[in-house]
């Protein structure tokens, strides 16, 4: 038997794996350069994976708190804008009330037909909502907050008692709630004190229209819900103030937890295009190599 080429089988093996090495090296790698991680998957990274999902884990966890303190925000906003508008028509009612009260004709039957429109007015603001939920009604999730209609309400039987039969939310104010545990009201109940004074105001000069001492009472009363409006008002001012610290604090974590979550599964973008450049010269040059050895006859040599 004549052999025609030199021994150069156990080589050329040698070269082909060394190739397929480099080739699935490279290919890695430009998955890397093209997808901007390491690993597509937690497996890919080793003892890094567990501290991965941790840092993940913890940056989920404050995204979702700040996107429900953001939503708790902007309810405390429209809270405190309510209340503006209501501190607003207090206002208009006290100067109104200091005109009348000035006047020397009798005008009972204009204090009356102002009267019912402001408690009108009054309880339609009181009964705003956002998003379909009530602003003043607690943790209720629906319905209005007040009716100034109520059988259980008349505070004309005690002109000097607070009555708060109108309510028709819940005792407690809504909250935001974090995952921490912490919590931050966002609101205030229509029967808050503020509110209930400007309505009995109302409803008692609407019945009694002509009464002098009851005319000086709702200007009293009026005055005291203005000033109690504006408390409410510093309070939610400050809740909201408190969520967006909240959230500049959350967010200013996140960037950290992403940061490091960053350099455990990024990937240098400029030393992954270098080592693809290397890895492809590797192989040119394994390729040429396997190419010479499979062309080796030994007749060229007798």
């Amino acid at each position: 038997m004549s052999v025609s080429r030199i021994a150069t089988f156990a080589h050329t093996q040698q070269m082909i794996t060394a190739s397929l090495k480099v080739q699935a090296d490279m290919a890695k790698v430009q998955d890397q350069e093209a997808s901007g991680v390491k690993s597509s998957s937690l497996g890919g990274l080793g003892a890094d994976a567990a501290r991965l999902l941790r840092l993940n884990s913890q940056s989920a966890r404050l995204t979702a708190d700040n996107a429900a303190a953001t939503d708790a925000q902007s309810f405390a906003q429209g809270a405190y804008s309510a209340v503006g508008d209501i501190s607003d028509l207090a206002t208009t009612i006290l100067s109104q009330l200091s005109a009348l009260n000035s006047g020397s004709s009798d005008d009972s039957e204009l204090v009356s037909t102002y009267a019912s429109q402001w408690l009108e007015d009054l309880q339609s603001m009181m009964n705003a909502d956002l998003g379909g939920i009530s602003l003043f009604s607690g943790e209720a999730l629906d319905g209005d907050a007040v009716d100034f209609s109520d059988a259980g309400y008349d505070p004309t039987a005690d002109p000097t008692a607070s009555d708060t039969g109108y309510y028709q939310g819940t005792a407690k104010a809504r909250t935001y709630t974090a995952s921490d545990g912490s919590t931050v009201e966002i609101s205030v109940t229509a029967d808050d004190p503020a509110f209930e004074k400007l309505a009995r105001a109302l409803t008692l000069l609407k019945a009694s229209p002509s009464d002098a001492d009851v005319a000086q009472q709702a200007y009293d009363l009026v005055q005291e819900s203005i000033s109690g409006l504006g408390t409410l008002q510093e309070g939610l001012s400050a809740r909201v103030s408190a969520l967006q610290d909240r959230i500049d604090h959350n967010t200013a974590k996140i960037d950290i937890l992403d940061g490091l979550s960053s350099d455990l599964n990024g990937v240098d973008l400029a030393e992954a295009a270098v080592k693809v450049t290397q890895q492809q010269t590797q192989l040119e040059t394994l390729y040429s190599t396997i190419s010479r050895l499979s062309s080796l006859s030994l007749l060229k040599y007798l």
